[in-house]
């Protein structure tokens, strides 16, 4: 107890500086950062400058700079999480006396009441997928022309409040971006000129469709796709066609793999593992497979599975495997601290490790 203690005043002396400068824009709703991570969305029947410096807004920014950090869900946000287990700030999170610069500028001017603009901007209007995963949907969405339309609206809307401001675009956390018509055309067409202090498109994708072809269909973007994110939740053939990855071809997604590993502006190749019953037994084969593919630029994460209000209750229960109540709870804690002790492993689930067990 006094170690939960002694972590919750660590917060005091450590800043968030995602709600100052990221900006999600959702179907109906706008967050400042991942809406597990951080629970309470941002206006969204506004104009998106008047969402990013709203009341709410001004709230979320307070909360993180008086280290309360009320707003954010420290069991599933990864970084929280490791601040108060391993008392170690990573990604977002910086102790107060080490504020990068650009982001010191950008507090101080929140402090003297100056309106902000994003300086990240996530896609996240448009869930159309040629999947239905588990995990996030229980069929198919793919988005209709009244839905194209506005979604293109969306993007000049964004274009037009924020691209003088933008440092990086993130497409997207809501479906496939080679998927969707509208963020597709978005990035074959995509006109530089637009985003003069653009240094980064991050591209977050199932990869089924990340192919050569795509690829080299959206050639203005290649100078500026360093990062992504591949989302594929199984370590083997049979649990990703059957079990994760309804409607998608293991085969086909080895070999775009194998083509992606070849671009080579991406340092950071992030894939993302979704973890419940139906694959945390393969989460080593998972993490060595994509070591093997992608080398020292593979970040392998390990998220728990969340239900967005897509499964039932019982369904949920049955897929946590972490709970201590679950029947493979014991296996689950193994195979987990035999898999993230190693230099590219990620994860959001500190509490089951046993270093940070035996401290409590």
């Amino acid at each position: 107890m006094r170690f939960l203690n002694c972590c919750m005043s660590i917060k005091k002396n450590y800043i968030c500086v995602s709600p100052f400068v990221n900006l999600e824009v959702h179907d109906n709703s706008n967050h400042m950062c991942c809406p597990s991570w951080l629970v309470n969305p941002l206006p969204g029947n506004i104009p998106l400058h008047e969402s990013f410096n709203s009341e709410t807004a001004t709230k979320i920014r307070e909360s993180v700079t008086n280290g309360s950090f009320k707003y954010c869900d420290s069991v599933e946000c990864p970084f929280l999480q490791k601040l108060e287990t391993d008392m170690i700030a990573e990604g977002p999170i910086f102790h107060k006396n080490e504020i990068p610069k650009k982001h010191s500028d950008i507090i101080e001017n929140f402090k003297n009441g100056k309106k902000l603009s994003p300086q990240i901007v996530q896609f996240s209007m448009d869930q159309s997928c040629n999947l239905s995963c588990p995990s996030c949907r229980v069929k198919m969405i793919m988005a209709d022309s009244s839905k194209i339309k506005e979604v293109n609206l969306k993007i000049e809307e964004i274009e037009n409040q924020f691209s003088e401001s933008i440092k990086g675009l993130y497409i997207t956390g809501s479906g496939d971006p080679f998927v969707s018509v509208a963020f597709r055309n978005f990035l074959r067409n995509f006109n530089s000129k637009k985003y003069p202090k653009l240094d980064n498109i991050h591209l977050h994708t199932n990869a089924t469709r990340w192919t050569k072809e795509m690829w080299e269909s959206m050639s203005n973007i290649h100078p500026y796709v360093n990062t992504c994110e591949i989302s594929i939740d199984a370590g083997t053939k049979e649990t990703y066609e059957t079990k994760t990855r309804i409607g998608g071809n293991w085969d086909t997604l080895i070999d775009n793999l194998k083509f992606i590993s070849t671009i080579d502006t991406l340092k950071i190749i992030k894939t993302s593992f979704v973890v419940q019953k139906s694959n945390y037994k393969e989460m080593i084969i998972f993490r060595d497979m994509m070591v093997d593919i992608f080398g020292n630029r593979a970040h392998v994460y390990f998220g728990k599975i969340l239900n967005w209000g897509h499964m039932t209750e019982s369904k949920y229960i049955e897929e946590k495997v972490w709970d201590t109540s679950h029947p493979e709870y014991d296996n689950f804690i193994k195979i987990l601290n035999d898999t993230v002790p190693h230099k590219n492993t990620r994860h959001n689930m500190y509490e089951f490790i046993y270093d940070y067990k035996s401290i409590i």
